[in-house]
């Protein structure tokens, strides 16, 4: 039986392998290590404004903070 895991931005339910997988980890977003918590985002919902907003709230950092983050996401990881 395949998982299923929720984006957490537009809370849709997908195959854990169509989904992105990142945590938190000292103020930076990181793609999952293996340890500690983590969340998943969906490929429609990685330029979302909502996106920002929701990280900003879970790793207590500030939006433009986020932003610059997740614009320096490798390009492979989101494809």
């Amino acid at each position: 039986m395949k998982s299923i895991r929720m984006c957490i931005v537009c809370r849709k339910r997908d195959y854990q392998k169509n989904l992105l997988r990142f945590q938190c980890k000292n103020g930076k977003i990181i793609k999952f290590s293996g340890e500690g918590r983590s969340f998943y985002i969906c490929n429609e919902c990685i330029n979302s404004k909502k996106l920002i907003k929701l990280l900003s709230n879970r790793c207590n950092k500030h939006k433009i903070d986020i932003q610059k983050q997740i614009n320096e996401i490798p390009f492979s990881i989101l494809h």
